[in-house]
């Protein structure tokens, strides 16, 4: 793993810095490598707050962006298209482009999905990113804000 990554302690799901980009390679070869919190339910349907503003589809799940204009969140979580409530791989990653900084969780058991994760993007681009056994999906740099007025 590079030097420049730092997998978030197992089991917070805290937000890392540095090498967002670098991450979303990380997360696409070898997500079982990154830090996660633990298992998540089958209550995926409440994970995230706010508008749904972008789906990643791929062969083996689904990734998903919301965006709360409330509070400046951007939130994701990752859903498998099979096999839910059987342990698998199961990744979500989100990250911000004007520092780089990002959050991520992946583990090889999770049953349902994996997330939420959120990370503050107002007036910057965000890059979301998932993967579900080894088949992932990055969505590119996209969804850029605007700084509103204090």
């Amino acid at each position: 793993m590079s030097s420049r990554l730092r997998p978030a302690r197992h089991g917070t799901g805290r937000a890392i810095r540095r090498g967002a980009v670098a991450a979303a390679a990380v997360l696409a070869l070898t997500g079982p490598l990154i830090g996660a919190a633990g298992p998540a339910g089958p209550a995926a349907a409440a994970v995230c707050d706010g508008t749904k503003v972008d789906t990643l589809d791929f062969a083996t799940g689904y990734t998903y962006l919301y965006y709360n204009s409330a509070t400046g969140q951007n939130c994701a979580y990752t859903v498998p298209k099979s096999g839910s409530g059987t342990p698998q791989l199961i990744a979500v990653g989100l990250f911000r482009a004007s520092d780089n900084h990002g959050v991520w969780q992946s583990r090889p058991d999770f049953k349902y999905y994996a997330g939420p994760v959120r990370l503050d993007a107002r007036g910057t681009c965000v890059l979301f990113n998932g993967q579900v056994a080894s088949v992932s999906a990055t969505s590119g740099w996209g969804h850029c804000g605007t700084r509103s007025a204090p």
